[in-house]
């Protein structure tokens, strides 16, 4: 019972700060992090009948999906931004995302962001967040890393091990970004412009040492919309979770 509470009164703080930024204009970045039925326990996980429900409404909105970095220049205002548009990521790089999620993102033509933890990408191994919530599943690997960028979907760094980046001693945060950002490079061949702050932790310190690792924008948990001119290391964005109703997504 208590924890049924728990969930709820968290829904209530999530859905008033998502309605406290409704108003804003500006690009909207959708954040997911697993399409799974196999976890009902786990809020971050969402059902892929519910996804696939989303993805659809989504696309009846007519709605421009632009892809992130695509949207970079418009957030620097250097070109207009198209009104109402969303662009979707996903966190922590989860095998799902490339066999459950993917083929729905493809059915409807959306571009996505995949941050990943490259230290577990091919790897049996969890993130700390899923220990005792979850089985643990297989992570992406880099052959379907390789496989999603072909496939026209970016690949962004999400730290190399998921430590909360602000909490660190700064060699050990420069240590996250600059080799994360060197492992996609080795794997893809191509350096990554977008990087997501590992559970949202972040500072003025770890913006410059993302800054300084190469990324080009970065993503933080904060809710709300972009408007041009918005901090590129201080993207907002609006999670989706397995609480949300059909009729929550739409609201997003």
């Amino acid at each position: 019972m208590r924890s049924h509470l728990h969930a709820l009164a968290r829904r209530a703080v999530v859905r008033t700060c998502e309605l406290a930024g409704r108003e804003e204009r500006g690009l909207r970045v959708l954040t997911y992090h697993r399409v799974n039925d196999a976890h009902p326990r786990d809020r971050l996980s969402v059902r892929l009948d519910a996804f696939a429900a989303q993805m659809e409404v989504l696309a009846r909105s007519r709605r421009p999906v632009l892809p992130l970095a695509g949207a970079v220049p418009a957030l620097r205002g250097t070109c207009p931004l198209p009104a109402d548009a969303i662009a979707l990521t996903f966190d922590d790089g989860f095998q799902d995302n490339f066999t459950h999620a993917l083929p729905v993102l493809e059915r409807f033509g959306f571009p996505a962001t995949f941050f990943v933890v490259t230290a577990v990408v091919s790897s049996e191994g969890t993130l700390d967040r899923y220990r005792g919530c979850c089985q643990a599943d297989r992570m992406l690997d880099w052959e379907q890393v390789r496989a999603m960028r072909a496939r026209g979907h970016a690949i962004g760094g999400h730290g190399r091990t998921h430590h909360e980046m602000a909490m660190l001693p700064e060699a050990d945060a420069r240590a996250e970004a600059q080799g994360c950002a060197k492992d996609i490079e080795a794997e893809t061949g191509d350096r990554p412009s977008l990087f997501c702050y590992p559970r949202g932790s972040e500072s003025a310190g770890v913006r410059r040492i993302v800054a300084e690792a190469g990324f080009e924008a970065a993503c933080t948990v904060r809710p709300g919309a972009n408007p041009p001119g918005t901090d590129l290391l201080a993207l907002r964005r609006t999670e989706v979770s397995a609480d949300d109703t059909i009729d929550d997504f739409r609201s997003k």
